[in-house]
């Protein structure tokens, strides 16, 4: 064995036939899931940065707008600059009761009774009438349109209040859409509830983050992608309460699963009945209201209108709800959506206000220990560079591997596969723990695209060539610096669709069992659980050999002091021809 390599890891397309797939000399034995969590010392340069723990901070609130809970009762507040008066109705004394002006568009009314769990909504008098509306900081969505249920944020009794999240450079997420994970009993579609027991699967396989794809209230069908979002604060009604994802997130930290929220700042809803358009009666010149831009280049996205970045009360709402989802809720992180429709208009230009709110998100994040992911790819480095260096701040951004790598897997033809393209997805740039990489998201599986083997072979997504490609793409994806993403499912190579509703994720075929196995062996490797593979949570990577002909690379990633037998040589075979 070469001197301080302590793993040789092979991975090969064979011919049909052929005996083994990956073999490494570091084969990991069982570990205990609750073990898994890291601590959270900042990585070197990143000296309170997103691997901090700085653990939620949730105090006794009773400024800003929404329903807080004080000792008497409940503090209501709204802003509504355009209204001339306001008032709270629902579970409060007679049932309608009259909010003062504060100045600045502010009104508010103290109410003492008022107790956590009463329904209540906003009444506003407008030049438009009497317009009844749903609180922007609503933390439970009820039963219509405008009902929002008082939580007292403090109630949620934590059975793992303090959390050590993973450390950045040791990280496997793994994509969820909660409405198909699962599936909880007559509904037919996957809850909070319902996801939850199966957070032990995930943590058994090696998984140390989750993300969450949009969770908040959100227009559509109960269990769509929530890319349409409508408020930020409150959890989709159809998912479940606040405090069943409370239990949720629990229960993740017991595992050692950290949780992230994939958020939508960039537009709302486009639908009529989004509850925020012309939310205090004007809407000039077919503009969406005070929350969003008007009339003009900015206002909106090919998705629905664009908030404000450069109004302090929307940004100041967008902020908040990130702080609420850290504080209140001990989520641990985010994938910020279309960040190139925030800072610019699909990467063109610059949104007033945008770079501002995108700094200010990073820094709340950051105080309070948590993640900030930005999905942009527009190959933006800025985004990555500290906001004290004029950059954006974020922790890392999704990056092109996926993209890259899945077309020279699912190309037919062995002569045509490009080593030059997986030598410079594997090598990344001069950051690569800057870099979330994967092989398949929603969005790739999705919008008329289809999984890794399906690419391979559509006719037979579970045929030998479809299996053993998926299978190398992962290796590829666990093996390469950065931060590796897996999609549900893909690790027991599901090969359906993924609708605008998608269908209840499939359970595993035998051959998907199998490839479990090997998903999960790799990410046993990938975080060092055996001890000798330490060269993996380290930027080191080094091309040994290349070979275009025979369509072989091999790579050998290196770590701190020239390897104290932690480094790992990898040998990958991109033809359909075994070598000895």
């Amino acid at each position: 064995m070469a001197r301080g390599v302590s793993s040789w890891v092979f991975f090969a397309l064979l011919a049909a036939g052929g005996t083994g797939f990956a073999a490494c000399a570091d084969a990991p034995g069982a570990v205990d899931p609750a073990a898994r969590a890291q601590p959270t010392s900042p990585t070197a340069g990143d000296a309170g940065r997103a691997d901090a723990d700085a653990g939620p901070k949730p105090p006794r609130a009773t400024d800003g707008p929404g329903a807080h809970v004080t000792e008497s009762g409940v503090l209501f507040r709204v802003w509504a600059p355009n209204a001339t008066g306001a008032s709270v109705v629902g579970d409060v004394p007679s049932g309608e009761a009259t909010m003062k002006a504060e100045g600045a568009g502010f009104f508010a009314a103290d109410l003492a009774g008022v107790r956590p769990g009463a329904r209540y909504h906003f009444a506003l008098e407008t030049g438009a009438g009497k317009l009844q509306r749903i609180d922007p900081y609503c933390r439970e969505r009820g039963e219509d349109a405008v009902t929002c249920h008082v939580v007292d944020p403090l109630a949620y009794v934590w059975k793992t209040p303090r959390f050590e999240r993973p450390k950045r450079e040791k990280q496997i997420v793994y994509e969820m859409h909660v409405g198909s994970f699962t599936v909880d009993g007559a509904r037919g579609y996957g809850t909070f509830a319902s996801a939850k027991p199966k957070l032990a699967e995930l943590a058994d396989l090696g998984v140390n983050v989750v993300e969450l794809m949009p969770v908040t209230a959100f227009g559509g069908g109960d269990a769509g992608w929530g890319y349409n979002p409508q408020l930020h604060f409150a959890p989709k009604p159809s998912y479940g309460t606040a405090d069943e994802l409370r239990a949720f997130i629990d229960e993740a930290h017991r595992l050692g699963i950290a949780v992230w929220l994939d958020a939508v700042v960039n537009h709302h809803d486009s639908w009529s009945q989004a509850p925020l358009r012309c939310f205090d009666g004007t809407c000039p010149n077919g503009a969406a209201g005070l929350y969003y831009f008007g009339a003009g280049p900015y206002a909106m996205t090919p998705w629905g209108p664009r908030p404000n970045f450069a109004d302090a009360n929307v940004a100041k709402m967008l902020v908040d709800s990130a702080i609420v989802w850290i504080d209140e809720l001990h989520g641990d992180g985010f994938r910020w959506d279309s960040t190139s429709n925030i800072r610019a208009i699909d990467g063109s230009g610059t949104t007033p206000g945008g770079k501002e709110l995108l700094v200010a998100l990073n820094a709340a994040c950051h105080d309070r220990g948590a993640t900030s992911i930005a999905e942009d790819l527009k190959g933006y480095a800025d985004l990555t560079k500290p906001a004290a260096q004029g950059g954006f701040g974020f922790d890392a951004q999704w990056d092109g591997f996926g993209y890259d790598v899945s077309r020279v897997l699912a190309d037919g033809n062995d002569d045509a596969r490009d080593l030059g393209v997986v030598e410079r997805a594997v090598t990344g740039g001069e950051n690569p723990f800057a870099r979330l990489l994967f092989t398949e998201t929603h969005d790739t599986v999705g919008n008329g695209g289809a999984r890794l083997p399906s690419k391979v072979d559509a006719a037979d997504p579970e045929s030998f060539a479809a299996r053993r490609r998926s299978m190398l793409g992962a290796a590829l994806l666990l093996t390469s610096p950065g931060t590796p993403m897996l999609f549900m499912g893909q690790e027991h190579l599901v090969t359906g669709t993924f609708a605008s509703t998608p269908q209840p994720l499939s359970a595993p075929t035998p051959v998907g069992t199998r490839i479990r196995a090997f998903y999960k062996d790799l990410a046993a490797l990938r975080t060092n659980a055996a001890g000798a593979a330490g060269a993996l949570s380290e930027p080191g990577v080094q091309i040994l050999h290349r070979n275009d002909a025979a369509k072989v690379l091999v790579y050998q990633r290196t770590s701190a002091g020239g390897g104290g037998g932690q480094d790992v040589i990898v040998f990958v075979n991109l033809r359909n021809r075994a070598y000895t």
